[in-house]
């Protein structure tokens, strides 16, 4: 036998053993083989006013039986109201309050975060939402994380300058793509620029799913171990090491297009994000729903696989002019109904091709159908009262032709 087979047989044999380890000594491991959803709030927490926030609040979904990922964004000024805590109208302010009142207890602070975050997501649902789990991580372990995985790539679309001398905090990018280290990352990710809170959410699921891919590099597990007393004091959670290991093994099978990017919907209500109780409950039923295994993607070399008629509207948020028709009759030509274009309110450089309905395959086709022009970012805002299933929001970086069509 030669060496190299022998080595193969030693590491499946090392596999098949770390697998059954994991199963025994992880709960996580054993929901996940009888086909139950993980579900946990992710926190970034930052330090600021003698105090820790919430900085960043996403809550996860994962379906192991189609390995597919909701990652839910809550905008940080979302409006609450807590019986009992009156000066609490954030709800980043929840986890400040818990923590600065607990004498610092990173635990207490993040189940009670946790649980206002399910109050939120339960509210005008049959069944109650719950979330077992909480994953807290502050700027030094953010830094310490990436660093581990040797950096995370993205594309900046647009330049992102911003200067705080008081906050020490300095931010500048010129358009192009990166490979950021910890510190590059964590600007990434709290710059938030002109569309304020809502593009820093953008900002921060794009990048949560770059940084799913990385765990896809070999290299990661060899890198982790020099960096496990950063990462573990900068990590608070109630998964154990077992737990977390099997989630980042199972990581490693999520398949980018799998991975569903939404945001609590809302409007704006002065400085705070008012909840659309509708729009609400719809993302909530799909986050509780089991995809079927048709529904996912697998990587395929003839692409999207989206085999319905869906409706789309085109908005041009471009420079340029009637490219909006253009994409429109593009659209047509391979089978979707487009049945409304206009001009956007506000011009913007990257191109969205947003989901509406909360099936993401009709907007990931669509956005395969227009790789040739442009890459747009793909992600979900269902919207039930718009009576599309997909809204291509056209920007700067679209290069079709504007002369393409006769008029």
């Amino acid at each position: 036998m030669k060496i190299t087979d022998r080595l193969i047989l030693i590491g499946c044999a090392g596999l098949s053993l770390l697998t059954m380890g994991l199963t025994w000594q992880s709960p996580v491991a054993r929901s996940l083989l009888q086909g139950q959803r993980f579900r946990g709030l992710v926190i970034g927490s930052d330090y600021e006013d003698n105090t820790r926030h919430s900085d960043t609040m996403m809550v996860v979904s994962y379906d192991p039986e189609s390995r597919f990922l909701d990652v839910l964004s809550i905008p940080r000024d979302t409006m609450v109201f807590i019986p009992g805590m009156p000066a609490v109208r954030r709800i980043n302010e929840v986890f400040a309050h818990e923590f600065r009142h607990s004498g610092r207890d990173f635990t207490i602070a993040s189940l009670a975060l946790k649980s206002e975050v399910e109050t939120i997501l339960s509210s005008g649902t049959a069944e109650a939402f719950t979330i077992p789990y909480f994953f807290t991580i502050d700027y030094d372990g953010f830094r310490s994380l990436i660093d581990a995985m040797g950096g995370v790539y993205v594309k900046v679309s647009e330049p992102m300058n911003y200067d705080d001398s008081w906050g020490h905090l300095h931010i500048h990018f010129e358009p192009g793509t990166y490979l950021l280290d910890g510190k590059r990352a964590l600007e990434y990710v709290r710059f938030r620029g002109k569309s304020a809170d809502q593009g820093r959410v953008r900002r921060q699921q794009i990048f949560v799913r770059e940084l799913l891919k990385r765990l896809k590099n070999p290299a990661l597990f060899w890198r982790l171990p020099r960096y496990s007393q950063a990462l573990l004091s900068g990590f608070h959670t109630n998964l154990s090491v077992w737990d977390l290991a099997v989630l980042l093994l199972e990581g490693r099978h999520v398949y980018w297009k799998n991975i569903r990017l939404m945001s609590l919907p809302g409007t704006p209500f002065g400085k705070l994000w008012k909840i659309n109780p509708e729009s609400a409950q719809k993302v909530v039923a799909m986050m509780q729903t089991p995809v079927s295994r048709q529904a996912s993607f697998e990587p395929s070399p003839t692409g999207a696989a989206w085999r319905g008629r869906a409706t789309v509207e085109v908005w041009n948020a471009s420079d340029k002019m009637q490219v909006a028709k253009i994409v429109m009759r593009l659209l047509r030509q391979k089978g979707f109904d487009v049945v409304k274009i206009g001009d956007f309110t506000t011009r913007q450089n990257q191109t969205l091709v947003v989901d509406r309905s909360g099936d993401i395959r009709a907007a990931q086709a669509v956005a395969e159908a227009l790789k040739e022009s442009v890459s747009p970012e793909v992600v979900s805002r269902p919207e039930p009262s718009l009576h599309v299933d997909v809204s291509v929001i056209l920007g700067n970086d679209y290069q079709g032709s504007e002369k393409k069509w006769p008029w």
